[in-house]
């Protein structure tokens, strides 16, 4: 349970708020490389953070991320041209170049030193995975880009998608550092016929009660549900959660692997950015996405299947073959979210055992969030954290071994006791 105060501290991600300028310190992914696939093509609105923006690629193939309005009487540039390496308003014809100069000025006077002391925010951004990255931060307080491995892939062996969540990103979040909800939400009631060859994928639907621990690191934490597969073995499903919002999970099919990033699009809605990705062989997004439930996204990345029209729930597939009635498990993780309403009040929940990574999710943003009103140390944009050790895992081990050693983190990688965390944050 939060306590009022420290619910809308977790949730309010706008300009000026605490936990927004939080967010704003570290790269997100804001829009899909192929939004903008074309050099002087349209240009498109980015939603992020209770901010408008526009996105634009230059006639050099440059991506710009500029302040949405123009400096000149506000007309929206998503609207605008897009020529000669850079972004031109409709209205009287103002333009800009990707770092927010303004370049052009036609309806000023030849003399006019207008254009030389106009300048619209402009953001840092990069491509990697097939997604533009942005950094919307102080300039001087830029960290490292998060060089994940899975970025360093061939575009056919990792593969990018987005899709809009209707409520608060710290719901969403919670959802999905929560592996109690997977044997309930996500139980197939055929599921019992199953007598052999179980995968490991299959495994954490056998028991409703895993045993869910927490491990502290510079750059967030990792955690991991322990359930018994019988007298001698326990199965072992570990997450990597790195701040502020991005959670990369074990291999759970063959070698296909999954990261996710959440980012929050306004307080009542986020985006949920997944990648999908094989260290040996291409992926296919499409595929993975279809047998979830994501086929089907309007023009602006929303679900067709969403609370207006109860997910498409079916009441004789509920009887029958599924414990929700709701087709594909993304879908349903979605609908788990939205049902709690856009924000939730903390302040009536009762915790219970299994949500040890929720409740270590919460207290690792709020501390965040204080230590940079505070002027302290911020985990996870050290230069010195190798990102591309960061990893998920999915095994087997011997009954009552401690997963933190049978998976040790990998080198460069350190342990943060929660004391020191309160030290520096």
């Amino acid at each position: 349970m939060l306590t009022a105060e420290e619910n809308e501290l977790l949730t309010r991600t706008g300009p000026g708020t605490p936990m927004g300028s939080l967010i704003r310190r570290y790269w997100l992914p804001v829009l899909l490389s192929r939004e903008v696939a074309d050099p002087d093509g349209a240009p498109v609105a980015v939603e992020v953070l209770g901010e408008r923006l526009v996105a634009f690629r230059d006639t050099a193939g440059a991506v710009g991320l500029l302040e949405e309005r123009c400096a000149h009487r506000s007309a929206s540039l998503v609207y605008g041209r897009n020529e000669a390496y850079g972004i031109r308003c409709i209205f009287h014809g103002w333009k800009y170049d990707g770092m927010g100069r303004c370049v052009d000025t036609p309806t000023e006077p030849e003399d006019s030193k207008v254009k030389q002391s106009v300048r619209l925010p402009a953001y840092p951004n990069r491509e990697a995975g097939g997604v533009v990255w942005a950094y919307l931060g102080p300039p001087e307080r830029e960290p490292p880009f998060p060089e994940y491995s899975w970025l360093r892939l061939p575009a056919t062996q990792c593969q990018a998608y987005k899709v809009r969540q209707d409520c608060n990103y710290a719901q969403s979040l919670e959802r999905d550092v929560d592996p109690a909800h997977i044997p309930i939400a996500h139980r197939r009631l055929t599921d019992g016929q199953v007598r052999a060859g179980v995968r490991l994928a299959d495994l954490d639907r056998r028991e409703t009660v895993p045993r869910v621990e927490v491990q502290e690191t510079a750059y967030g934490f990792r955690y991991a549900a322990v359930r018994p597969r019988d007298e001698t073995q326990e199965h072992v499903r570990m997450t990597s959660y790195v701040m502020p919002s991005c959670l990369i999970l074990g291999p759970a099919v063959g070698a296909n692997t999954t990261a996710q990033v959440v980012v929050p699009r306004d307080d009542g809605s986020n985006w949920q950015f997944l990648f999908r990705f094989n260290n040996e062989e291409p992926v296919d997004i499409a595929e993975y996405t279809a047998t979830r439930g994501l086929d089907r996204l309007d023009a602006g990345y929303r679900k067709l299947r969403d609370m207006p029209n109860r997910y498409d729930q079916d009441r004789e597939a509920m009887r029958l073959r599924s414990f929700t009635g709701i087709e594909g498990v993304i879908i349903e993780d979605h609908a788990l979210a939205e049902i709690q309403g856009m924000v939730v009040d903390r302040t009536r929940e009762r915790v219970g055992a299994t949500d040890t990574a929720v409740v270590a999710l919460r207290r690792h943003l709020l501390a965040a969030a204080q230590a940079l009103a505070a002027g302290g140390d911020l985990p996870g944009v050290q230069a010195s954290i190798p990102f591309a050790r960061i990893a998920g895992a999915d095994f087997v081990q011997p009954a009552g071994a401690r997963w933190q050693e049978t998976c040790p983190l990998a080198e460069g990688l350190s342990v943060v006791s929660r004391a020191a965390r309160r030290k520096t944050g």
